[in-house]
């Protein structure tokens, strides 16, 4: 920088504008940036907020006279060697001349001022205030040269490298300890293994506020002791785990660390998986293997009476009475085997997503009332009292009733199954905001908070107060949980503890009821030819061509396309009011054509329906995501598709 280019400052502190426009004239010729203050904290105020070459003082000045202004010049760091020339025009200038000099005053001019001579003794600080800024900037631009080139070799070094680098400075509070670190250097891997960018000159509390005490300690120790050190450590803040060589840079007092270290958080996550994985097939190969045994158990209770049973019938030919006692007995046992089959077949279903669920317009409470006829036997067996509360109002829902039965008689077995002999059942059904929730609640052995979470595991079985599960082969909740996950809804359980009963509290999606006066119009509505127009897409040609008929019979105007191309064709044509669409088509995808139909003008409002034989929630997360307004699955039922059609019917034409 060249000497006369350096930006020099001089303050002039006087309370009169006329001494302040003197000094100023004096002064213009050395080129200097004069800052005028009119009062004695106006001038404490610029030299807050800059360096000056000089203060010209004014001594008499209201309020804050200048010897108490050099006072607090003095007591202040940034501006203790500053120099000061105290400017006077008192009746006693060698006494103000010695309390000047005493408080570290460089020169005392007494007024009236000699223009000259104030210029001269200004100009010598104004030249040494340049002398050391030049010499500032000069060490600083060695500095820089060499630090520049002390960079260049270690970037020769550590940006070949894959691993990360960096050199940090530890910072310790007065005590001592560290309470944080400074990124004094690092290669360009740093920001691959740390994911953290432009950390150089930046603590890692301000890149990682939560980062952890643990690093510190570490670091503090290498820096201590100066042994090398390799560790491996989790950055909870950055979520990875390192694996880390750190070694002290200097001699004994240096907090200058190196750290040479590797993101190894996918090696140690595989590694955690494959525990994981190697658990969960033990814990599947046990289960496995109990539940074969429970089968085979199960299996040979009713075989031991049927065996019997076929022996007694040879021997009891003659006695009616005995051969009836047997058949009874015989009948129980195959109607329990068939029970057993059953189940095991739903959950093949389940498992392969085969399960069909035939949804038709229902009642809750009729479902209800033939749960409770399915399992009123087993319960009046074991001597339990019943309790059922139901809504005065109709449950309306488009679901399956005989999946839903199932559902709510496998939650009453189990609450009979799982209650000592003479306990208390309740089911309660309530309508809440929307759903319907059914509780069942029993006074039987409770479920430990360890097995909550695992009592709709497939196999599973909560064991009783001694120890031994009860009888069956622990899929019933498992198929409970299924089943109404097919339906939209969700079932959960709760227990205070052992021996403190459980609920299973169900919740199920229900359908707004239609006002009786606005049922009969449709029927009307729906003959009336061109009511709606509506495009079949389907690839199976008798499935199409017979929903189409029945469309038309039913007054529809209907268009049948089989393949996904030729649906998008017909449609800005025919303008479908009504989309019935396949998932599975043979050139594009059920939901490529819908999301291609919603960016069309001639499909952005039609109501598209999913027509597939996947029902499970996620399915219908799938459809909904790709523009769908509703989901069938394959075979649809009738009442469900002219419900659809009643409803678009009415949109369309109210």
């Amino acid at each position: 920088m060249p000497f006369h280019s350096i930006t020099t400052h001089v303050l002039l502190v006087d309370d009169q504008p006329a001494n302040l426009l003197a000094l100023e004239a004096a002064l213009d010729p050395l080129g200097v940036n004069m800052v005028r203050a009119v009062s004695g904290p106006e001038a404490l105020a610029a030299l807050e907020l800059q360096d000056f070459a000089a203060v010209l003082l004014d001594v008499r000045m209201p309020g804050m006279d200048g010897f108490e202004v050099a006072r607090e010049i003095r007591r202040r760091p940034r501006s203790r060697f500053t120099p000061i020339l105290f400017v006077t025009a008192g009746d006693d200038p060698d006494e103000a001349m010695l309390s000047a000099y005493a408080l570290g005053a460089v020169d005392f001019l007494a007024k009236p001022l000699r223009a000259e001579v104030l210029k001269a003794k200004v100009a010598v600080f104004v030249e040494l205030y340049r002398s050391k800024e030049e010499l500032r900037a000069r060490e600083r631009r060695d500095f820089e040269q060499r630090l520049e080139a002390k960079e260049e070799r270690y970037r020769t070094l550590f940006e070949s490298i894959d691993e990360g680098f960096c050199v940090v400075k530890l910072l310790r509070s007065a005590d001592g300890v560290v309470r944080d670190y400074r990124f004094e250097e690092a290669n360009e891997a740093f920001s691959l293994h740390t994911g953290l960018h432009d950390a150089v000159g930046k603590t890692i509390h301000e890149l990682v506020p939560e980062h952890e005490r643990s690093w510190f300690d570490l670091y503090d120790r290498v820096a201590r002791t100066g042994e090398a050190t390799r560790f491996v450590e989790q950055a909870k803040g950055m979520n990875r785990w390192f694996d880390v060589y750190a070694n002290r840079l200097g001699g004994p007092g240096s907090d200058l660390v190196a750290v040479l270290f590797s993101d190894i958080t996918e090696r140690l996550l595989a590694e955690q998986d494959l525990r994981r994985l190697a658990d969960e097939l033990a814990q599947a190969n046990k289960r496995k293997t109990e539940f074969l045994a429970t089968l085979a158990h199960e299996l040979r209770n009713p075989l031991a009476p049927l065996s019997n049973g076929l022996h007694l019938m040879r021997l009891a030919g003659g006695k009616p009475e005995t051969l009836e006692k047997t058949r009874q007995m015989m009948e129980r046992q195959v109607q329990h085997m068939v029970h057993l089959v059953d189940d095991l077949l739903d959950v093949a279903r389940i498992s392969t997503g085969k399960v069909e669920l035939r949804r038709q317009a229902m009642d809750l409470k009729d479902v209800v009332a033939t749960a409770v006829e399915t399992s009123g036997s087993l319960i009046e067996s074991a001597g339990h009292k019943l309790t059922v509360e139901l809504p005065p109002e109709p449950l309306t829902m488009n679901a399956d009733p005989t999946r839903l039965a199932q559902v709510v008689s496998n939650l009453l077995n189990n609450a009979a199954k799982y209650t000592p002999a003479g306990g208390a059942i309740a089911l309660r059904v309530a309508r809440e905001d929307g759903d319907a929730v059914l509780r069942v609640t029993d006074t039987g052995v409770g479920i430990a908070p360890e097995a909550l979470g695992k009592v709709f595991e497939m196999f599973a079985q909560v064991s009783t107060a001694e120890g031994r599960p009860q009888g069956g082969l622990g899929i019933g909740l498992s198929l409970v949980q299924s089943l109404v996950a097919l339906h939209g809804g969700s079932v959960t359980v709760a227990s205070p503890g052992r021996g403190e009963g459980s609920t299973f509290t169900v919740r199920l999606p229900l359908v707004a009821a239609v006002q009786s006066g606005a049922a009969s119009a449709p029927a009307a509505a729906r003959h009336q030819p061109g009511q709606l127009r509506v495009l079949v897409v389907d690839d199976n040609t008798d499935a199409a061509e017979s929903l189409g008929v029945l469309l038309e019979m039913e007054g529809h105007a209907a268009h049948i396309a089989h393949t996904g191309r030729d649906a998008l064709a017909a449609a800005p044509g025919f303008a479908p009011d009504v989309v019935f669409l396949d998932i599975g088509l043979p050139d594009l995808s059920g939901y490529d054509v819908a999301r291609q139909l919603r960016n069309m003008p001639a499909g952005e409002n039609a109501l598209l329906v999913a027509l597939t034989g996947w029902g499970t929630q996620e399915d219908r997360k799938r459809t909904h995501d790709a523009g769908f307004d509703r989901h069938l699955t394959k075979p649809a039922e009738l009442t469900a598709v002219e419900e659809l059609l009643r409803s678009a019917a009415q949109a369309k034409h109210g």
